[in-house]
């Protein structure tokens, strides 16, 4: 992963070294290129041009020179040539200079710029190897001037003069750098444009999709994530994001399903709150009206009425329960049980309700009698209490019975099942048993009756125990329900 202090540095080195490096030698280079290419640089190297504008006009004329002493020393005549001098001139037009050629004491050929006063500040023959390398001439019209000199066939002395004014001089160096300028403001247009980019892609543009999503989330848009354009930390910081927000669509949509099942629970509750009540009121009506007109009739009637009470008292417990166990309001009293003794007990109170009920009651412990658990002595009995309520209740048949068998899970549970013989619940249904407020009978006037909490109560408990429920069942061969504990290490 690279860091931004990584990226940083890698933009730092590049944008002072890679400007410096092309501003130096594309300065060097193209100056040296453009001088040459005007002025002829000659022998001077380096940065001399720039610190001796003069100095580059010593080479202006040394490749035009030395052809024409090349051409003089086959064939003398060669200077009286105008046509040839006239080519040559023309040459010496693109290096912003002219041709002066003088016989004797008169001028033989003049450039175009040539003037008739700068032909009275010429030197005399054999002046130039006083005026090696040049001589710049301080006139009206300053001017830069080399001179060499010739011995015609005839036996007169020729001189050639290649002039440059100073002006022509200066302008053509104030454009040489003034490209030089423009390079060096390119240069920067481009490091700054390069290092814009650079910024933008892995700052601006990551924090602005980091905005778009903050904006989205807080419109109520929980379902589009932040694009992670990068693995530096603002690309974990959107990778965070991200995370946040569907930890926040979980968390609103389980909110959203509570607050659907809290809906549910209240029309649910009042629909098996209305069933007893209805039924009290009627009876007491009946006793009121006088239809109860035996002591018989009326001791039924009051029976009824109690019944009907329980039930109504018994779903209110539940639900109570199951409030707090919700809300994790309900104390807990874990402590070390020997799970042999802790059974025998339950069962020896159980097997008096299933035998008042018709249900043959079996029971068989397969673990050692030393194994303890940590558990909710009581609340363990609630599990196992409310999972024989619904045993007893989806039972029809003659013959009913339960079984209950304790075994080892693995090294750290013990198992504790509970099957019976009873209606049993389609596949279909299975998975929505411990849902709370749920029954395979859809319909809420069944004859079984209860709050349809007890299944669901009981998974709270057992889960809060550090174990799980499940079921297996298969359609009119019964049911059975497995919960597990943890064994108590040493």
């Amino acid at each position: 992963m690279m860091k931004i202090a990584d990226k940083v540095k890698m933009l730092v080195i590049p944008l002072i070294l890679i400007p410096f490096i092309v501003i130096i030698f594309g300065t060097v280079l193209f100056g040296r290129i453009y001088l040459r290419r005007v002025f002829g640089t000659g022998s001077a190297g380096g940065l001399e041009p720039y610190a001796h504008p003069v100095l580059t006009m010593n080479g202006a004329a040394e490749e035009i020179m030395a052809e024409l002493e090349k051409e003089v020393e086959e064939s003398p005549d060669r200077l009286l040539d105008t046509a040839y001098l006239t080519e040559l001139n023309e040459k010496l037009k693109k290096k912003n200079s002219f041709f002066l050629v003088r016989v004797e004491d008169e001028i033989y050929f003049r450039g175009k710029d040539g003037t008739e006063e700068m032909d009275k500040l010429l030197p005399d023959y054999g002046d130039n190897n006083q005026i090696e390398g040049g001589l710049l001439v301080d006139a009206p019209d300053s001017f830069f001037l080399r001179q060499q000199d010739f011995t015609l066939s005839d036996g007169r002395m020729a001189s050639v003069f290649v002039v440059t004014y100073t002006d022509a001089l200066i302008h053509n160096f104030k454009r040489a750098l003034l490209e030089i300028l423009i390079l060096l403001i390119g240069v920067l247009i481009l490091a700054s444009g390069f290092t814009s980019l650079y910024i933008y892609a892995i700052f601006v543009r990551p924090l602005k999709l980091l905005q778009e999503g903050t904006e989205r989330i807080k419109e109520g848009n929980l379902n589009e994530d932040v694009e992670v354009l990068s693995d530096d930390e603002i690309g974990q910081v959107c990778q965070s994001f991200n995370e946040m927000r569907l930890k926040l669509k979980e968390s609103v949509e389980d909110r959203m399903r509570y607050e659907q099942e809290n809906r549910e629970l209240i029309s649910n509750i009042s629909h098996d709150l209305k069933t007893p009540i209805t039924a009290i009121k009627g009876y007491v009506e009946g006793i009121m009206d006088g239809v109860a007109d035996t002591p018989e009739k009326v001791d039924r009637y009051i029976r009824t009425i109690y019944n009907k009470a329980n039930e109504m008292d018994v779903l209110i417990n539940e639900l109570s329960l199951y409030t707090k166990i919700d809300n994790n309001s309900i104390p807990y009293n874990f402590a070390k049980i020997r799970l042999a003794s802790y059974f025998e007990d339950c069962i020896g109170d159980i097997s008096m309700d299933m035998e008042a009920v018709n249900m043959k009651l079996n029971y068989e412990n397969k673990c050692p009698d030393d194994i303890r658990v940590i558990a909710d002595p009581e609340q363990i009995r609630r599990v196992i209490t409310n999972i024989l309520t619904n045993a007893v209740k989806y039972n029809q048949k003659k013959e009913r019975s339960i079984r209950i068998t304790v075994e080892p899970y693995d090294k750290e549970y013990v198992a504790i099942g509970i099957r019976d013989n009873g209606n049993g619940i389609a596949q279909k249904d299975l998975p929505l048993i411990f849902k709370r407020m749920y029954r395979a009978d859809s319909s809420r006037n069944s004859s079984t009756g209860g709050s349809g909490l007890g299944l669901a109560i009981a998974k709270k408990i057992v889960e809060e125990h550090g174990g799980k429920i499940w079921a297996e069942s298969e359609p009119g061969k019964g049911t059975l329900i497995v919960f597990t504990l943890k064994i108590f290490q040493e």
